[in-house]
């Protein structure tokens, strides 16, 4: 027997107990696991309950081989501890107490039945929806339960007799008192010790949850009063179910932002409207007394599962990704899925608008952009026309009425992204200069899909140079023509666009151009990682280094030893490059920091920061946001860094909770790279700002040689020397 392999499993087991209880949070902290476990035990028998039948369901779906031994997840198992705790609160003590080992037995069905129907309901969910069931086994269970132990006489006959570890009363005004415990009721625990406990859980996990949580509630009480629902009538139930609308529909499928709060706020109040619609009473007929006993049915978590899916199904069918922003990150704590938006999705993209690489190599003219004043208007505005034009403006080179001396004739063509081959028109001759032909006025093109709606069209092409066909599969970058004279163009350019049809002619959409090089007056290139070329602006595409992270020395395992000085203070710092299963790349530092980056399209980027923020690598993160690498050339930049590189936790955590309502803390990197044969060398000027007041500003310098790394580094506040770091 494999011991060692064994006890892996064990512990696995082990821990997938706390991540279900704080899936039910849609939370993955062991940490707050373990809270919400213990404060379910202040009520034993439904803690108990709920324990074992999450205990029952987790090695279940070991045994039957749904999930690994050494998997440390409890996602598929938290519908039956809900169950579990669900049937300990209605299920009488004194038939418990009378008959453990038929109860146990009772608890184990019904573990394993809802555990079954999660599985079943997930994969339909999935596959029709793409959205998770989240806690729907678990409210049809338990409805079907509550009316069996109605019909039995369980929920007449014997009044509520659990036991209370721990139950004060305090006074507190019946906004809060009701509050509590509502919070208190999602573990079945409806007091308002347990909710004050799930309430001091749930803010240290995350504030903008637990404010959120507090908003579903306050709003659940303004309906309930304008509705006349008295606090004795269940209202619990609609209470747990709006905090948890909120705190899902704001804080974990859509980013926390004003337009994710309203939005919440109208599935809160969907939420209601199904809470009330639900709340029906169940007479029971006692043949004792020959009367009929009314009991109020409890809704269980159908408003929250109905809203919350109503809602975010609506939303994925939207035509046009637009503010909310829907959280696809992995991330479920509202705070890590902003900064990981910010750091990694944020700084590189625009939201909602399509990217796409120049399609062509080398320095460009746009003589006609977006809006143009000849012919992008109305349907096609969203589009470029590329020449290639020499130091004097010129587009040929010795006359201009001969197309071989256009610069621009004959260039290849590059798809812009990958994608299918839809459409061709080849065969249309070239205009001579000065000519157009409106007949066919794309002349020669090639449309190519990138699936989700998206075309990007390539016209005036050169008669005969189309190398591909329909249906076949191009790479971004891959040449699949000439540039010509064809159409409705009286001297040879590229007219490139992204469209929503097939067909050319087709309404255009607003996109960016990623990666290139803008040509500033003063003859300098300034690199735009997403942006808009306007009229005038000769750009050229940054040619990706495929060798960037060996120049950098930044390839796995590679080390770095560094002399460290801090005022008067010397020290030696320590780095080394890990890759993890993920692929993803850290630096991992003796002075307790950690620096999560990536190397991509010849671009460097500096993603997240842990730990240490005094440290070399703290300041080489800093200074260094991004890093476009162009050989012997000079190239300026701007950048907004991760906030995790730029402040320290305590003051993110400040940032981030306010930053659903507005931007309260920003900053700004302007970086020189300068490159020759043998080192590289990035000037950085760093600029906070607090509500857009400049509050401070660090400078510093950092010189890597080429393949063996960093070989000094200088972090500067005005004039002072903060850090100095340079390698042995």
């Amino acid at each position: 027997m494999n011991w060692s392999r064994f006890f892996r499993s064990v512990g696995s087991v082990f821990l997938a107990i706390p991540d279900s209880y704080a899936t039910v949070l849609f939370s993955d902290s062991v940490c707050l696991g373990l809270m919400l476990l213990t404060i379910t035990l202040l009520s034993p028998v439904v803690g108990l309950s709920g324990l074992f039948s999450l205990i029952v369901a987790i090695l279940a779906v070991r045994i039957l081989g749904f999930e690994h031994w050494e998997s440390k997840s409890g996602i598929t198992a938290f519908n039956s501890l809900l169950t579990g705790m669900m049937v300990g609160y209605y299920y009488p003590m004194q038939i418990i107490s009378s008959a453990p080992i038929n109860y146990l037995c009772f608890l184990l069905l019904v573990s394993l039945l809802t555990l079954l129907l999660y599985l079943f309901s997930s994969y339909l969910f999935h596959q029709l929806f793409r959205l998770p069931s989240m806690s729907l086994s678990f409210s049809i269970v338990a409805i079907l339960l509550w009316y069996y132990f109605a019909r039995k006489g369980y929920l007449s006959n014997y009044p509520f007799d659990k036991i209370l570890l721990f139950s004060p009363a305090p006074k507190l005004p019946e906004f809060w008192r009701l509050f509590f415990i509502s919070l208190g009721s999602i573990f079945f625990t409806p007091e308002v010790t347990a909710g004050i406990l799930v309430s001091l859980a749930l803010l240290i996990i995350t504030r903008i949850g637990f404010g959120l949580a507090l908003l579903g509630w306050t709003l659940n009480f303004i309906l309930m009063r304008l509705m006349g629902v008295q606090p004795g009538s269940g209202v619990f139930y609609s209470g747990f179910n709006a905090i948890l609308i909120m705190y899902t529909v704001a804080g974990i499928y859509l980013l926390p932002s004003k337009s994710s709060i309203l939005i919440g706020l109208l599935a809160t109040g969907i939420g209601f409207l199904f809470t009330a619609l639900f709340n029906v009473v169940y007479y029971h007929y006692n043949a004792f007394t020959g009367l009929y006993t009314p009991l109020l049915v409890p809704v269980f978590a159908f408003p929250f599962n109905i809203a919350v899916l109503l809602v975010i199904f609506s939303l994925r069918l939207r035509l046009k990704v637009s503010k909310p922003i829907m959280n696809d990150y992995g991330v479920f704590n509202p705070e890590l899925a902003l900064q990981t938006y910010q750091e990694r999705f944020k700084r590189f993209s625009h939201l909602g608008i399509p990217q796409f690489a120049i399609p062509l190599n080398g320095l460009w003219t746009i003589t006609q952009g977006n809006n143009g004043m000849y012919t992008h208007k109305l349907d096609w505005a969203y589009a470029w026309d590329f020449e290639m034009l020499n130091s004097e403006k010129r587009s040929y080179d010795k006359e201009d009425n001969n197309l071989n001396d256009y610069f621009s004739y004959g260039k290849p063509v590059l798809a812009s992204a990958a994608g299918y081959v839809v459409k061709i028109s080849d065969g249309i001759l070239d205009n001579p200069i000065g000519q157009v032909n409106t007949k066919d006025n794309w002349g020669n093109y090639v449309c190519l899909s990138h699936s989700y709606g998206l075309y990007s069209f390539y016209a005036h092409l050169k008669q005969g140079s189309i190398r591909i066909k329909v249906g076949d599969y191009v790479q971004k970058g891959d040449c699949i023509a000439q540039l010509g004279n064809s159409g409705r163009s009286s001297v040879p350019h590229l007219h490139f666009q992204v469209q929503l049809g097939i067909e050319p002619g087709s309404p255009t959409r607003l996109s960016h151009l990623i990666n290139y090089k803008l040509v500033k007056e003063d003859k300098t290139y300034e690199f735009i990682g997403s942006g808009i070329p306007k009229e005038g602006d000769t750009i050229s595409a940054l040619v990706a280094e495929p060798h960037l992270q060996s120049i950098l020395a930044l390839q796995q395992h590679s080390e770095q030893q560094l002399q460290i000085k801090r005022g008067k203070k010397q020290s030696t710092e320590f780095w080394k490059v890990n890759l993890d299963l993920l692929g993803n790349f850290t630096i991992k530092s003796t002075k307790h920091t950690e620096l999560g980056f990536s190397v991509y399209d010849g671009i460097y980027n500096s993603l997240s920061l842990k730990g240490n923020r005094k440290s070399a690598l703290a300041a080489f993160a800093l200074l260094i946001s991004r890093l476009p690498y162009l050989e012997q050339q000079e190239i300026y930049l701007t950048d907004e860094p991760a906030l995790s590189v730029i402040i320290s936790p305590a003051l993110r955590h400040i940032v981030l909770f306010f930053s659903p309502l507005f931007p309260l803390f920003s900053a700004c990197v302007h970086s020189k790279v300068k490159t020759n044969s043998e080192v590289i060398e990035i000037e950085s000027d760093i600029s906070y700002r607090i509500l857009g007041i400049r509050y401070r500003n660090r400078t510093g310098k950092v010189t890597i040689e080429k393949y063996k790394g960093l070989t000094a580094l200088e972090l500067k506040k005005k004039n002072k020397t903060l850090l100095q770091a340079e390698t042995f």
